[in-house]
């Protein structure tokens, strides 16, 4: 839907947005209050699960102490070991009654059934239902186990009789169910519900769960053979219960498990009265909102209108107006702030230009020269003029013949890696790169900023040069490159200025030291840094030199003499 008056649609943005924030705090409130409920009742469904097990570990050791009570009766000793199977029979009913369990069995050391008060009329010699349980005792001294008789569960410890040595195996068990349950929920607060696996999926033993509920559970409970002891969701009936499963042990009918369980509806019932709260305060909150929206609207509309027709003004090309609100908020923050932007639309023809003249000045000269050059406000300096400057030439030597002979990425590579070996020196030493051509470079000192020392400028940018390059030459021998990299300094009057087109200017030195200089380099070995005889003059107290001799270069008459520089030694003249 679309809306002709400005004033609706603030209204119905405003609207917009709040409700969907209201919306997402309400969503994500929620969210955070289920994730939290289901938090805690997986740790309490951990806590209950330990109570649990304790529990468990209690009433089997009041089973093993009755056991053990008995198994110091002497008359009982002297009943099993005659094998007189009525007395046996009458003992275990007695000392049954009085420690209320559910059943007592005497097994032999052959593992045959010699009393069983569940199945008093039971045949003699019978053999022993838990030979696993009888096992375990042995190796152990006594065991427990959950075992079924009849379809239910029973919790049976078995315990030696001695006479001293073992004559037979007490067995004392207590019922596993709906009681047992119940009384545990007492305990833990939490569902109980004991089940058996079998073939056709889960069958309930006890469970405080009633009627269609208990259906529900073996229903919904995953596979027999999913994890236990770890918490999961699962629905039973309309409800969501938190889950987790617990194993009691394998039977020869299957495996028995327990299960504890708390209703996440129950636990969110607060949770949700709490959300039906906030949507009422949020309903009242967007009627207010309608409210404070049409006032604020009305406010906005009237100074939208005067900034409209400010910036049809400035589209015209009338940066000289201002804007007039008089509001202390945001609106009139915006008209100072469309104040300030007039004004900066008029500096911007001069912004551009000032940009484009750095972008000049950097192509040329190091980041230092060409800040200073801004600063000073003037281009003047690029004129054409003469001064005395001290130049620097240097590439590499044997590059024409690997470029002939290696693949062009692996020399473009060489020479990416020389480029960031020297390249930083320049700007280091505040020198003015002329051009560099391919493994060529050419730069010079003292100008367009005079410096006190030009040439001990070149001999160490020359020096550090030589020390990085040297570093990339084993490098590069190692990867079946034969490079070398020679140097040739000149100092000299020369004509200095920009040459060039609109669009495309250089800053270029011309004159004798400029060609002396580029000789030098070419006769210089790999290795060397040739300088002139005016360089070496001024350099010789910081650097070790040695004769090159008086060198023939073309285009000078006359033999040049040279010197190597070994090294920069800073020594200081007294």
């Amino acid at each position: 839907m679309r809306f002709r008056s400005f004033q609706t649609r603030i209204v119905v943005v405003f609207l917009g947005l709040l409700t969907a924030v209201q919306a997402a705090g309400f969503f994500a409130v929620s969210a955070a209050m289920t994730k939290n409920a289901r938090a805690r009742i997986t740790d309490e469904l951990a806590v209950g699960g330990n109570v649990f097990t304790r529990l468990i570990r209690a009433r089997t050791e009041h089973l093993a102490q009755a056991a053990r009570l008995l198994s110091g009766d002497f008359a009982f000793k002297a009943a099993a070991s005659s094998d007189d199977r009525e007395t046996v029979l009458s003992v275990l009913e007695n000392h049954q009654a009085r420690i209320g369990a559910d059943v007592m069995m005497l097994a032999s050391l052959n593992r045959t059934l010699m009393a069983d008060t569940l199945r008093r009329g039971g045949p003699a010699a019978a053999l022993f239902p838990f030979p696993d349980l009888v096992a375990h005792a042995e190796q152990a001294g006594e065991a427990s186990a959950i075992a079924t008789i009849d379809g239910h569960a029973y919790q049976i410890v078995a315990v030696p009789l001695l006479a001293p040595l073992p004559i037979a195996w007490i067995c004392v068990g207590f019922v596993i169910d709906d009681r047992v349950a119940r009384d545990l929920q007492s305990l833990t607060l939490l569902q109980v519900s004991f089940l058996r696996a079998g073939e056709g999926g889960w069958r309930s033993l006890a469970s405080t769960l009633q009627g269609a509920m208990r259906e529900a559970l073996l229903r919904g409970l995953p596979a027999p053979t999913a994890a236990t002891n770890t918490s999961r969701s699962v629905r039973i009936g309309a409800e969501e219960y938190m889950t987790l499963v617990t194993s009691l042990g394998d039977t020869s009918d299957g495996a028995i498990v327990a299960v504890l369980q708390r209703s996440l509806d129950a636990a969110l019932e607060p949770a949700r009265r709490l959300q039906v709260a906030l949507l009422a305060i949020s309903a009242g909150g967007l009627l207010v909102s309608v409210t404070g929206g049409v006032v604020i609207a009305r406010r906005v509309t009237k100074p939208v209108r005067d900034l409209v027709e400010s910036a049809r003004r400035i589209e015209r090309g009338d940066y000289e107006q201002s804007v007039r609100v008089t509001q202390q908020d945001e609106i009139g923050e915006l008209a100072a702030t469309f104040n300030h932007m007039a004004k900066g639309l008029a500096e911007r023809d001069r912004v551009r230009a000032e940009l484009e003249r750095v972008g000049r000045l950097k192509r040329f000269f190091s980041p230092q020269l060409a800040e200073l050059l801004v600063s000073a406000g003037d281009e003047a300096v690029l004129a054409s003029h003469r001064r005395e400057i001290t130049v620097v030439f240097c590439d590499l030597r044997g590059f024409a013949a690997f470029a002939e002979t290696a693949e062009p990425e692996e020399v473009m590579g060489v020479l990416r890696e020389y480029h960031e070996a020297v390249g930083p020196e320049i700007f280091r030493f505040e020198g003015t790169l002329e051009r560099f051509t391919g493994d060529g470079l050419m730069v010079f000192f003292n100008d367009p900023v005079p410096c006190a020392d030009p040439a001990a400028r070149a001999v160490r940018m020359a020096d550090r040069m030589r020390h990085n390059v040297g570093e990339l030459i084993e490098t590069w021998q190692r990867r079946g490159h034969t490079l070398g990299f020679g140097v040739g300094i000149a100092m000299g009057y020369a004509t200095l200025g920009r040459i060039g087109f609109e669009g495309r200017f250089d800053y270029a030195a011309i004159g004798t030291v400029t060609n002396l200089s580029a000789r030098l380099c070419s006769e210089a070995q790999s290795g060397q840094i040739l300088v002139s005889q005016r360089v070496y003059t001024d350099v010789q107290d910081l650097a070790e030199a040695e004769p090159a001799g008086s060198l023939t270069l073309k285009g000078f008459v006359k033999p040049v003499p040279a010197f190597n520089v070994l090294r920069v030694t800073e020594r200081v003249t007294p």
